[in-house]
């Protein structure tokens, strides 16, 4: 691949001299950067199945995001509305998954700062910088945003012809490189208005509103049947559709694919033939020095008092929760270890943090759905069951898991303290909150009747949570490895063993809670059981701790 991409850059070097950049400098970069994309990737890791997992990674992402635009590609297929009502859906979409992945997995690549140490202080321009890192991304956020729009070019050169197909699929190109131009604008921003570990902070949290957007947006899909109905709409052409991208393209379909030649439509196609160049000599000429300095200036320490006494205050807090929840002065470390851990790492955020969004979803259902609440009821609280377990396994999880060495060479006699002090970090953290917050939502719709039904499921999580006692080895908080804990252990059990239990005490409570005090009565034999299990942490000795 590598090969390739540099054989392709070779004969685009009139392209490069035309923008004043340094050919010669630029490929070597590009060479380099790419190897270690492959090296990364592919993970040449000596545990054989570590290799496989990590060199499939790039194509499973690939293959997924294919699948999903045939299936979009279907939808589009069969909506019985003009071409540029439906080429505007179409575009939007893939416009969105280019951004997306920009964001969620690019980020990194853009705002990485580890060859500033050795490029800068070299007589290499900031725009060769810039443009290197900027093919790097397009080379691989090219092929993600082919697969992105794999489905809807098949399916348009069906209903339109080859030439339509051949069209959209240089519209996808373009409408490309003006989402790259678009983001990295917002990324300059970013870079002068907020310090490094802001920034960092602000790309974490989009990164989890993408994610939460995707979990919950595609439940609305079967839902858009008014929006792709058997009446044909009238089009109408606004005047912010000259300032959207998408509508831009979708003209240009139009003009095509309809033969409609009115001015809005050559508005649009002078806009698709101009924009995505200029973004292009803008970027190169303007922003690429601008990120180079900017980014010369990340990557240095910054420790301001502000934040220390913000994490005095925090300690304070902590040590008081920690104080009432632990008995152990281990227990009490653990606790706070993975209080401070789970609310800083970004990527433990990024990874944890989406599954709230389906809570949402059921939320929704709930309030809209006039029918069947009761059973809207415990899908909500279920799920809370259901979310809070997964994370409580993500605790387990870290980039920096070589550093669990310390745990072997400190004087832990018992390591079930500090999983014991681990989960209840967590169980305090999320599990409480949220059943609060679920708590007040149905109180707040249904009345006070619906106080048994909280407490039968906050006792009934606890008991799933606790049951994990009974289930083979465990890891010690932020000791493993993303690949060894999908293909390590008995994970596999545990989910089979939790998922058969979780609707078991689904079914109890539907059943039990149509009774006059079943609820009531069954809670604290939960509780109880619950409890007893807990204890049974504190026996957890190193021959049940995986290495």
């Amino acid at each position: 691949m590598t090969k390739f991409i540099l054989y392709f850059l070779d004969k685009l070097q009139w392209l490069f001299k035309w923008l004043a950049v340094d050919y010669h400098s630029l490929r070597a970069i590009v060479e380099v950067k790419l190897m270690m994309e492959n090296r990364r990737v592919h993970g040449l890791q000596r545990n054989q199945v570590q290799k496989k997992e990590h060199s499939n990674t790039f194509l499973k992402s690939l293959l997924f995001q294919a699948l999903f635009s045939f299936i979009y590609g279907v939808m589009i297929f069969f909506i019985k509305q003009p071409v540029y009502l439906v080429m505007m859906l179409s575009f939007s979409f893939i416009m969105f998954m280019v951004a997306f992945n920009m964001i969620s997995d690019f980020a990194e690549v853009l705002f990485d700062t580890s060859d500033n140490v050795i490029l800068l202080p070299r007589p290499v321009e900031g725009k060769v910088i810039w443009m290197a890192r900027l093919i790097h991304i397009i080379v691989f956020l090219g092929a993600l945003t082919l697969a992105n729009s794999l489905g809807s070019i098949i399916f348009a050169t069906f209903k339109f012809g080859w030439q339509a197909g051949l069209l959209f699929f240089l519209c996808v190109i373009l409408l490309c490189l003006i989402t790259i131009f678009l983001t990295s604008i917002l990324y300059l921003l970013l870079t002068k208005v907020v310090s490094e570990e802001k920034l960092k902070d602000i790309i974490g949290y989009a990164q989890i509103a993408f994610s939460v957007f995707i979990a919950v947006g595609y439940q609305f899909i079967a839902r858009t049947d008014k929006l792709i109905g058997t009446e044909t709409q009238e089009i109408v052409i606004k005047w912010w559709h000259y300032l959207v991208p998408p509508a831009w393209f979708a003209g240009v379909m139009e003009a095509f694919v309809a033969k409609h030649f009115e001015l809005p439509y050559m508005i649009f196609t002078l806009l698709v033939l101009i924009v995505p160049f200029a973004s292009l000599y803008i970027i190169n000429n303007y922003l690429s020095p601008l990120f180079a300095k900017s980014l010369s200036g990340l990557g240095t320490p910054e420790i301001t008092e502000k934040r220390a006494v913000k994490t005095a205050k925090k300690s304070t807090f902590l040590n008081v929760l920690s104080g009432i929840f632990t008995k152990t002065s281990l227990e009490k470390s653990a606790f706070e270890l993975v209080w401070i851990i789970t609310a800083r790492d970004r990527k433990f955020k990024v990874r944890a943090y989406p599954i709230f969004g389906m809570l949402i979803y059921f939320i929704y259902n709930y309030f809209t759905q006039s029918q069947k609440q009761d059973v809207n009821v415990l899908m909500i609280l279920y799920y809370a069951m259901f979310l809070i377990w997964i994370f409580s396994q993500q605790i387990y999880i870290s980039d920096d898991w070589k550093a669990s060495w310390a745990y072997r060479v400190a004087p832990l006699i018992n390591p079930g303290e500090v999983l014991l002090g681990a989960l209840k970090s967590i169980l305090v953290k999320v599990g409480l909150p949220i059943f609060i917050i679920i708590g007040a939502i149905l109180i707040g719709k249904a009345g006070f009747g619906m106080i048994d039904d909280i407490l039968f499921a906050m006792a009934s999580t606890l008991l799933f949570i606790s049951l994990n006692v009974l289930t083979g080895e465990f890891s010690l908080p932020f000791s493993m490895e993303m690949a060894n804990a999908k293909i390590k252990g008995n994970q596999w059990m545990k989910f089979l063993f939790l998922f058969l239990v979780a609707p078991i005490l689904g079914f109890v409570h539907y059943f039990i809670g149509k009774t006059s005090y079943g609820l009531i009565t069954l809670t604290p034999i939960l509780l109880i059981i619950a409890l007893l299990l807990l204890k049974e942490y504190r026996k957890i000795g190193w021959e049940r701790i995986k290495e």
